[in-house]
């Protein structure tokens, strides 16, 4: 853990530092990953219904496996 204002002395600087977080023109995998995080404009709510509406199948599945009577809601 640094603290401020205290500098690395093992830390060396190079000439392509500069030029980590920039983008070449024909680099395509860096220009494709920008397109996809500036797509990601989905919230997550079809997954959550996908979800719910799997474990809700599922859930049925297994009440008609172990054949559950339904009758028993209608008692009342």
């Amino acid at each position: 853990m640094e603290q401020e204002g205290v500098e690395n002395p093992y830390k060396f600087d190079s000439k392509f530092s500069k030029y980590k977080s920039s983008q070449v023109a024909g680099d395509i995998r860096g220009q494709w990953g920008e397109a996809r995080k500036a797509s990601r404009t989905k919230g997550n709510r079809e997954i959550n219904f996908r979800l719910i509406a799997i474990i809700a199948v599922l859930f049925f599945i297994v009440w008609w496996f172990f054949d559950f009577d339904l009758s028993l809601f209608t008692r009342f």
